[in-house]
Parts: structure tokens; C-alpha cells; sequence
């Protein structure tokens, strides 16, 4: 199984000197393993770089197959949808993981973005057979060989996390998300605190405790890494996460491979590889790597 990392930055595409050891494009993570599908999860700006990798080889055919697994429809990981080449391929199957709306269906949510009055064309451009199917949390399903897995993630309007398994070797996506502590944030965009509440307690405590074990055993966890804690303490309600969150979930499920993603678009190069270097010095060790994702860098499990 390969990790490769095609955009690692959060909210939106950054171009600047600051930028080029990690990379400016937003959210999109290829992973690939022989005589499976493609898994593609988000389809941020990296996508496009993606797609022309891709086409170098059996999508360039019409002979490839894959499909997309989105966290969620933000802006900034969709952008590079439309611009995905191998989509233009005829012959070319994709299938389509979102989660589902409760009151569209998952098509529009993506045709709206390529509307005429935002794009030239729309999804009927596409040569390539494209699949749609709505996903919900806790759920468990298969993509050719790949065992997928989902759960909530503390995120407004709601995202999910993906766990894929394939030949003994487990891989999680856990962007957008916040800390399971003292909110909960939902499909209507609201900060919603338990302060005397037991509903609401209960809630975010069997949430974080399905976050929790959804992550024993995994060999890599890509997790979002968006805030130090003082920024988190003064935009709890963004739906993004520390470091230091991401460690406790690491270290508690037994994870072998921590990895900072989904980088806030104003955090350089050099303020990065630091904050890498001294969590991993200070809460990392020989039973758990931490490293950092960069564009165009990959990971072997």
C-alpha cells in the first residue's frame, strides 16, 4: 500500500516562497496498491497533479479504475475536481463516497460547483463512467479489494474519517475535526456546548469514544493538524484539531505512524518542520513515529 500526498494544505491553495519544501495545494491524498482500485480522498487543488500522474498510465487507456472518498464538500476539498483529467477518459470507472445529505442528492452537491455560473462545463463533459454513492458514519463497506470504514468527525455541517485495510496493513484519513471535549458541531453549522445538558454530554461522549476506537492498531494516521493549542483555544468552533489531540488518539489506540496534514495555509515551511520536530521529540518515540506530509512524498506500508 502507497500514501502519496498531493495537497496537504487547509482552507484554501497558498502560492509563496514559504510554501515550496511542503506544498501550497489543498487536500487530495492518493493511495495505491497492486491489482486494486485507485483511492483518491479529496480532491482538493492537488488533484490536478494527481490526475496527470495518472494518466501517464492505465488511465491514459481507459483502463483505470478508482474512486473518490471525501470527507466532506467544503470548498477547499473539492476545488480540483473538475479539473481531473482522467474523468475526460472514456473508459475510465470512478466511483463517487460522500457523505449524504438529508435533503439532496449527492450528484447536485457536485454539479452545483460546475454550475455555468461558477464553471464552462458541467458533469455531462465527463467521458468516463462516474458512480455516485452516499455514505453515512459507522459504516463499513468494500472497494474491489479495500475494506473502507467511516466515522463522525467533529466538523460544521459534518465530515467523516475513512479507515481502509488491505492485506494486513490499515490506513486512516481524519481531516476536519475537532477535539470531542466540550462541543459538538453539526449538520446545521451550530457551536453547540452541553453546559447542563446531559443530551448533549452524552452525545460528544460516545462520539469521542467512537473516535477512539476507530483508530487501534492502524499502521498510519493522517490527522488534522490545523492549530497549535493557542489557536485552537480562540477558533474551538472551526472544526479543526492540535497535534497534541491527535498524539492522545495515536498513543491510546496503539497507532505506529502519526503524520501532520491539512496545514493552515499561513503556517511556513520552517514554523512546520519546528513544530514536527518538537512534538516528536516530546511526544513522539520508538512506538510511534511522527512525521509531516509533503506534496509529492510518500509513505509505504
Amino acid at each position: 500500500m502507497r500514501v502519496t500526498f498531493y495537497g496537504v494544505r487547509g482552507s484554501f491553495p497558498v502560492a509563496h516562497p514559504k510554501v515550496t519544501k511542503v506544498g501550497g495545494n489543498t487536500s487530495c491524498v492518493a493511495v495505491r496498491a497492486p491489482g486494486a482500485p485507485t483511492l483518491v480522498f479529496d480532491a482538493g487543488t492537488g488533484t490536478r497533479q494527481l490526475g496527470r500522474d495518472l494518466m501517464a498510465a492505465e488511465f491514459g487507456d481507459g483502463q483505470g479504475e478508482g474512486a473518490f472518498l471525501f470527507s466532506h464538500t467544503h470548498w477547499d476539498h473539492i476545488q480540483g475536481f473538475m479539473y481531473f483529467e482522467p474523468f475526460f477518459r472514456a473508459g475510465n470507472r470512478f466511483t463517487v463516497c460522500a457523505r449524504g445529505s438529508h435533503d439532496r442528492r449527492l450528484r447536485q452537491v457536485f454539479a452545483g460547483q460546475a454550475d455555468r455560473s461558477y464553471f464552462s462545463f458541467g458533469l455531462d463533459a465527463f467521458k468516463a463512467q462516474v458512480d455516485w454513492r452516499a455514505v453515512q458514519e459507522d459504516e463499513t463497506f468494500t472497494i474491489g479489494p479495500w475494506k473502507v470504514s467511516t466515522v463522525r468527525l467533529n466538523h460544521p455541517g459534518i465530515a467523516v474519517g475513512y479507515r481502509i485495510e488491505l492485506g494486513g496493513k490499515s490506513f486512516i484519513y481524519m481531516t476536519d475535526t475537532a477535539p470531542y471535549d466540550d462541543q459538538l458541531l453539526s449538520e446545521g453549522f451550530h457551536v453547540r456546548r452541553p453546559d447542563e445538558d446531559p443530551e448533549i454530554v452524552a452525545k460528544i461522549r460516545a462520539h469521542g469514544a467512537a473516535l477512539e476506537r476507530f483508530v487501534v492498531g492502524a499502521d498510519l494516521l493522517l490527522y488534522d493538524t490545523f492549530f497549535t493549542q493557542e489557536q485552537y483555544a480562540q477558533n474551538p468552533h472551526w472544526g479543526h484539531s492540535t497535534p497534541e489531540e491527535g498524539i492522545r488518539l495515536a498513543r491510546q489506540g496503539g497507532v505506529g505512524r502519526f503524520v501532520f496534514f491539512h496545514h493552515h495555509p499561513e503556517a511556513w515551511d520552517d514554523e512546520l518542520e519546528a513544530r514536527v520536530a518538537d512534538t516528536a521529540r516530546r511526544l513522539g518515540g520508538r512506538d510511534l513515529e511522527v512525521g509531516l506530509a509533503r506534496e509529492g512524498e510518500s509513505v509505504e506500508l
